[in-house]
């Protein structure tokens, strides 16, 4: 066996990195899939478990050692340098996984110092070398203890490659293994391991943190699937049997729906996966504080966004201390999703089982009934029974509100005028430095009229159409608070309500009326689309006018489907002696159909999109 002096190529160095770069990726990735099969599924196939897992050991240590005992052996020229650092790599790997146990860890370990023994055999004991090795054994230590810190930070990973390289490599004597080790070659080895690590564990990070975003959607989807299986109907006989017990006992017990505010406006903002996160964490926020209380609880999530605690032995007092816990928990915290933070409050209603209830359904219509009249107490509230024992009156800020203007505009003008202002809310968010949707859009009713009064003020055209939400609407205060302004001194020439949850057309008469008394006028939106004619056509006799949003069809209807649509709903319109507007004009073509059909009123982001008005 001869040795041979080594000298750098630039070149041919460059090529080393690439080639030995290409082989890494591919064996992590294969590393990576045995392992999934392995620790990340949830019910792995025991006949294949052990094999595979087996296999991770080999795929590491028996090959890691095979290389760097074949380049040992055979390989004393400049190539030597490839499967040296290649080989160290590839034992250094599992070190970045979890799941082994103690065992394969001490044998992975092993490995890795039996490699250090080889080449530094000639030197082993002298104290510069014992001292390095002793570094060398706490770095895989640390390597391992911040695996999840090294995946979160690449440039720490590098940093330690870099270090555990180059204590390897120049310690290592003048003469091992076949080659002249010059500190020229040590330092082309040290820079060539780093280079192949930033290079690989870059590429890795990045596929591994796409696969775990891809894994948590899947969690989060897999969330409504599983609350879908997880009905009230599910646990019908459970829940009867405890409700059973309770009565023949003549025991308390006690009943805590829970039901997220608002969670529409998450969907609708951040899409259906970040409601998805926040409904996750809720559901294991609940289960460590009511685990925390140290009462007996059972909870069932049988809808959506929907919690229902029982209490065996409470009364609904006795809770009332966990529930605000849980409230509170709630209201206070923030739920992760992607990069951003949400908040989210929850409405409760809870009540306690009486003597004359004959079935758990008894308990649950008295819930439903506290739990509705916390959300009509302005949401974020706890009623037990039909009394409001805990809400949360905060002040809102004004300044954190404003309302931006999208134009109704005149066909029957061929100037095309605006005729009115349709105001739409937005908050500022000092994250994005800019206005954006509200996550709660029932703000008090003072402050929209002051909102309005400021918009008023920088504007000629005096005509407005208010958004009102399914409970604004249906609220007799804020009717009153706005038929009043409307008919003051104060109020604008016009103002409108236009409300797109409708709830019944018996709700819609009797507010309806309120408005009518000031000549305010009610308008539906989003008719054939949210809103179909079967729950409009009873409300028609009480409204003057209805909205069609073309932009909630245009994804999935043709073009001469939409047509069709909007001619039907304008001539539900005419026959009911209704304004019609057709909203979500985009281009001069729907312009023209709507001057076509002889439609009044357009409006849409062909005028322009929603902004302040300013004088």
């Amino acid at each position: 066996m001869t040795t041979q002096q080594l000298s750098l190529d630039l070149p041919v160095f460059l090529i080393r990195i690439v080639i030995v770069s290409f082989f890494s990726i591919g064996f992590i990735q294969f590393f990576q899939r045995i392992w999934n099969d392995v620790f990340d599924k949830p019910n792995p196939v025991r006949t294949t478990y052990w094999g595979k897992r087996l296999l991770l050991t080999v795929l590491t240590v028996v090959l890691g050692t095979l290389i760097h005992l074949d380049a040992m052996w055979f390989i004393h020229n400049d190539s030597a340098i490839i499967y040296h650092n290649w080989a160290l790599f590839v034992l250094i790997l599992p070190l970045l996984f979890d799941g082994f146990s103690k065992l394969e860890l001490g044998i992975q370990i092993a490995a890795l110092v039996s490699i250090w023994v080889m080449h530094h055999d000639p030197n082993l004991f002298e104290p510069a070398i014992l001292i390095a090795f002793v570094v060398y054994i706490l770095l895989i230590i640390l390597l391992k203890r911040f695996r999840h810190e090294i995946m979160r930070n690449w440039w720490l990973g590098v940093l330690g490659a870099s270090v555990l390289s180059a204590l390897f490599w120049f310690t290592v004597p003048v003469h091992s293994m076949g080659m002249h080790v010059t500190v020229e070659w040590a330092l082309q080895a040290v820079i060539l391991y780093t280079l192949m690590v930033a290079f690989v564990l870059g590429y890795w990070i990045r596929q591994y943190r796409e696969d775990q975003h891809r894994r948590r959607l899947e969690r989060l989807a897999d969330y409504e699937r599983g609350v879908e299986h997880n009905s009230y109907a599910d646990h019908q006989q459970e829940l009867q049997t405890i409700f059973s017990t309770a009565q023949a006992n003549e025991s308390k017990l006690s009943f805590a729906t829970f039901d997220l505010d608002n969670l529409k406006a998450i969907n609708d903002r951040f899409g259906r996966l970040a409601g998805n996160a926040v409904l996750l964490g809720v559901a294991e926020l609940m289960k460590q504080l009511l685990a925390d209380s140290k009462v007996d609880y059972q909870l069932f999530l049988t809808s959506g966004e929907e919690y229902n605690v029982i209490f065996p032995g409470r009364s609904a007092h006795d809770v009332l201390p966990i529930v605000s816990a849980c409230w509170q928990g709630i209201r206070k915290s923030e739920f992760a999703y992607e990069d951003r933070f949400i908040t989210v409050t929850t409405s409760v209603g809870v009540t306690e089982v009486r003597q004359d209830d004959t079935t758990i359904n008894s308990l649950y219509k008295r819930a439903d009934d506290a739990l509705l009249k916390s959300k009509q107490a302005g949401k974020d509230t706890i009623t037990i029974d039909g009394e409001i024992v805990v809400e949360n009156r905060h002040e809102k800020d004004l300044s954190e509100y404003c309302y931006f203007s999208q134009g109704v505009y005149d066909v029957q003008d061929d100037q095309l005028p605006m005729y009115y202002h349709e105001l739409l809310l937005r908050t500022y968010d000092a994250t994005q430095k800019r206005w954006i949707l509200p996550d709660y859009f029932e703000i008090p009713v003072w402050m929209q009229i002051t909102l309005l009064k400021e918009l008023m003020a920088h504007t000629s055209i005096q005509r407005f159409n208010l958004n009102l939400t399914a409970a604004q609407f249906n609220d007799i205060e804020v009717a009153q608070a706005l038929t009043q302004f409307a008919n003051s001194s104060e109020g604008p020439e016009q103002l409108s309500i236009e409300i797109t949850d409708l709830k019944d057309s018996q709700t819609t008469r009797r507010i309806s009326a309120l408005y009518r008394s000031v000549n305010m006028k009610i308008l539906i939106d989003d008719v054939g689309s949210d809103n179909s004619f079967e729950l409009v056509s009873g409300a028609l006799p009480y409204v003057n006018g209805i909205k069609f949003a073309m932009q909630n069809l245009r994804q999935s209807t043709s073009e001469d489907e939409l047509a069709e649509r909007v001619a039907f709903w304008f001539k539900i319109a005419q026959k009911n002696q209704l304004n019609f507007i057709l909203e979500g004009v985009e281009t001069e073509a729907e312009l023209a159909m709507a001057k076509s059909l002889g439609i009044p009123y357009v409006q849409g982001y062909f005028f322009g999109k929603p902004a302040p008005v300013k004088s």
